[in-house]
């Protein structure tokens, strides 16, 4: 009768053990998380790259962050003086 009871301690401690070293939904989630980054990180990439290459559209997002930045100088200055 001994033996089996250690027998099951045994076998209870051994199952407690392979399943707590599972991976969890939290461990997935994480793992999910990091491959839509690195999508998200390649797909921005891309873009910048094409539109570095292309000459006008290259020209015109510098003349309208120009005109955002020469907007908000404007915007300080005037607001700095009152």
């Amino acid at each position: 009768m001994k033996s089996l009871t250690i027998f099951t301690t045994a076998s209870q401690r051994l199952a407690a053990r392979l399943f707590s070293r599972g991976r969890t939904q939290a461990d997935k989630q994480r793992g999910a998380s990091a491959l839509e980054y690195v999508v998200l990180a390649a797909a921005i990439i891309f873009i910048v790259g094409i539109l570095a290459t292309n000459d006008g559209v290259r020209t015109t997002l510098e003349t309208a962050f120009n005109n955002l930045f020469t907007e908000a100088e404007g915007m300080a200055d005037g607001a700095g003086e009152g």
